[in-house]
């Protein structure tokens, strides 16, 4: 199941319930602004990952930035980093010369 994005017909439409997020894909090179709208029924959407309309990336995560309206709030679709290897620290690189 998918969050639909808002168009300005549904905005017009004030029996429809749920909240909208004003939502801005974090994703290098896209920035998309588009709307979604949560309810009840699709609402366990915002524990999980989602894709960006445009761009189609997966793994997106809404992080909510804060009310901009009675039920329309702002947010941001960010992506985690994956294949990136950690980063080690100069301190571990001695401790692991030091016991061979």
């Amino acid at each position: 199941m998918q969050c639909e994005p808002v168009t300005h017909e549904t905005h017009r439409n004030k029996s429809e319930g749920g909240v909208v997020y004003r939502t801005t894909c974090q994703n290098p090179g896209c920035g998309h602004t588009f709307d979604l709208r949560v309810t009840p029924a699709n609402a366990s959407l915002l524990s999980g990952t989602m894709a960006c309309p445009r761009c189609r990336r997966h793994g997106g995560m809404l992080k909510p930035q804060g009310r901009l309206g009675n039920k329309l709030f702002s947010a941001k679709l960010v992506f985690r980093l994956t294949g990136v290897a950690p980063r080690i620290d100069e301190d571990e690189l001695s401790e692991v010369g030091e016991l061979r």
